[in-house]
C-alpha cells in the first residue's frame, strides 16, 4: 500500500467512524499521516487494517457508555435486588485517588434517577475497602456489588481489587458484577468462567490474533514487531501490555493498546508523536 493510498483510506476511515467530529481529530490524523509516511508498504497496510478496528471513546461519551452498560444488566437480576453497592476498581494502594472508576461513580450519581429499571434499587456508593472487606459486612440475598471502571485490560488491577475485597469471606463471586465501558474479551471470559458477571458496552478483541489464522497471523505479528523497532523502549510494551493487542483509546489510551498508537517513534534523530499519545490524554 503506497503512502497516497494509505492516507486516502485513512481519511475514509475517519469519516466512516465519525472521528472528524472529535475535538482533536486533525491532530490525530496528522500524526497518523506521519506514521504512515515513515513505514514501508506492508507495514502501512497493517496499520490501516488495525485503524479500521480501532475504538476511540471520548471523555464526553463516558456517561452515555456507562449508562448503556448499567441498562444491559438482565431485568430479572435487577428485579431481585434491593441494594447495590458500587465500588471503583482500584488497587489498594490507589484507594481514594482520582481514578476512572471513582469518576464514573460520580457520573452514576448524577443520572441514577434516569435508570428507570433501577427505580426500586438503592445505590450505595463505597470508596474504601475497609467498608466492604471487614467481617461485619455481609451481603443479603437481595444485595449485590457492582465494581466500576472505564476499561479493563489484562485484569491485573481487577484481580488486585478482588483479592482485597475477598478478605471478607462473605463476598462471593455470585454477588460480584463487573460494570465497565470496555474490557478485553479474553479477560472477560476468564472472570465469567469464575462465576463473576461482566457487563460492558464494548468487548475488545486482540487486534491481530483474533482476526487471523496461521500463517498470516505470524506474518502480521512479525510486521508489528518490525514497526515496534521504531519506538524507543517499545519492547517493554510489545503488542500491548501483557500481549493484549488492544485497539482502544478512552479518556487515556491504555498501555494494553499496541504501543505504536500511543508511544512516539523515531526515524534517525527525529521523533514523531503518536496518534493517541498517553501524555496528551486525560489520566483518571
Amino acid at each position: 500500500m503506497t503512502i497516497v493510498e494509505s492516507i486516502t483510506y485513512l481519511n475514509k476511515i475517519f469519516k466512516t467512524k465519525r472521528w472528524t467530529d472529535k475535538d482533536i481529530d486533525e491532530h490525530v490524523f496528522d500524526n497518523f499521516c506521519n506514521l504512515l509516511n515513515n513505514l514501508n508498504d506492508r507495514a502501512r497496510e497493517l496499520i490501516i487494517e488495525l485503524v479500521e478496528r480501532y475504538q476511540w471513546i471520548n471523555f464526553i461519551e463516558y456517561q452515555e457508555k456507562i449508562f448503556s452498560t448499567l441498562e444491559s444488566v438482565e431485568d430479572e437480576k435487577i428485579e431481585n435486588l434491593k441494594t447495590v453497592y458500587l465500588f471503583p476498581i482500584v488497587k489498594f494502594e490507589d484507594e481514594g485517588k482520582a481514578k476512572s472508576g471513582m469518576f464514573l461513580l460520580y457520573q452514576i450519581k448524577v443520572f441514577k434517577k434516569l435508570l428507570v429499571k433501577y427505580s426500586k434499587v438503592e445505590f450505595k456508593y463505597v470508596t474504601k475497602f475497609e467498608d466492604l472487606n471487614n467481617a461485619h459486612f455481609q451481603l443479603k440475598d437481595n444485595e449485590a456489588i457492582f465494581l466500576i471502571d472505564d476499561y479493563i485490560g489484562s485484569g491485573e488491577t481487577l484481580n488486585d481489587c478482588l483479592k482485597e475485597l475477598k478478605k471478607n469471606v462473605n463476598i462471593t463471586n455470585d454477588k460480584l458484577n463487573i460494570i465497565c465501558i470496555a474490557i478485553q474479551k479474553d479477560t472477560s471470559d476468564l472472570f465469567v468462567e469464575d462465576g463473576i458477571s461482566v457487563y460492558a458496552d464494548y468487548l475488545s478483541l486482540k487486534g491481530i490474533s483474533d482476526f487471523n489464522d496461521s500463517p498470516i497471523l505470524e506474518e502480521k505479528i512479525q510486521v508489528m514487531l518490525e514497526i515496534e523497532r521504531l519506538i524507543p523502549g517499545g519492547s517493554h510494551f510489545s503488542l500491548g501490555y501483557d500481549g493484549c493487542e488492544a485497539l482502544i483509546t478512552l479518556a487515556r489510551t491504555p498501555d494494553n493498546t499496541f504501543p505504536i498508537f500511543w508511544k512516539r517513534h523515531r526515524i534517525g534523530k527525529q521523533y514523531f508523536e503518536a496518534p493517541f499519545s498517553r501524555e496528551e490524554t486525560v489520566e483518571l
